[in-house]
């Protein structure tokens, strides 16, 4: 299946982000340059703020697949575990995912306020993958309790929410973009609405969010993981 140009932008996002603190207790969400995913935090045609009439090979391959709204988004993924080294079993590891979309890199051709309405189903695919791997986490803790399970699995479970993503992506992007489908946008959006009602209790929360904005633990008891343990079903 040939994949549309929209997929190329779709990275997993390690770029640099400003730093942006809450005011009171509300924890920001958002930063110069990246919104973060929450529910009440709707994309609009604003938020695409590279100028892709610059590009030509950008403009030509929109011609070809008439598509002139593009939304780079990715997935931030840490794993923080407690400072003291004494400390871990009675502490637990935190782990933080955030889907965020890049202003920077994300552009809009014309007027295209539907475009931004299907590139926002994206953006909640993402969403569903990271509330995915959380749930999973979860539920991998409350059978093995206990210190270092979440360590070792952490990168294999993200694996398998990538993989689910993908394949949500990839059959989207086949529908509306590629062949075009009568109604396949509107059978898109009711379907990923209801994937999200069924896991909202594993929806990204403001302070996953801001444990990217802040780039270090919010929880000064933690530190970043310095290794990882690869995916492990590979």
């Amino acid at each position: 299946m040939k994949r549309i140009f929209t997929l190329g932008l779709f990275i997993f996002l390690t770029g640099f982000l400003v730093d942006s603190f809450g005011q009171g207790e509300h924890l920001a969400t958002e930063s110069q340059t990246h919104i973060f995913w929450q529910a009440d935090r709707k994309l609009s045609e604003d938020d695409f703020q590279y100028d892709g009439t610059q590009d030509e090979k950008i403009v030509n391959y929109c011609d070809e697949f008439d598509l002139y709204t593009v939304a780079s988004v990715g997935l931030f993924a840490v794993l923080d575990v407690p400072k003291k080294k004494r400390k871990r079993g009675e502490l637990l590891e935190k782990v933080y995912f955030a889907p965020a979309f890049d202003k920077t890199t994300s552009f809009i051709l014309s007027h295209d306020t539907l475009g931004v309405e299907k590139q926002e189903v994206i953006f909640d695919i993402f969403e569903l993958s990271a509330r995915t791997a959380r749930q999973q986490l979860h539920h991998l803790q409350d059978s093995i309790s206990g210190y270092g399970i979440i360590s070792m699995m952490f990168k294999s479970i993200e694996a398998k929410a990538i993989e689910m993503r993908t394949t949500l992506v990839d059959s989207y992007t086949q529908d509306v973009y590629i062949n075009k489908s009568v109604g396949a946008y509107n059978e898109w959006r009711i379907k990923i609405d209801k994937l999200l009602l069924d896991t909202k209790e594993y929806a990204t929360k403001p302070e996953d969010c801001f444990r990217f904005i802040k780039k270090e633990p919010i929880d000064d008891r933690y530190i970043i993981a310095k290794t990882v343990v690869g995916n492990l079903f590979e």
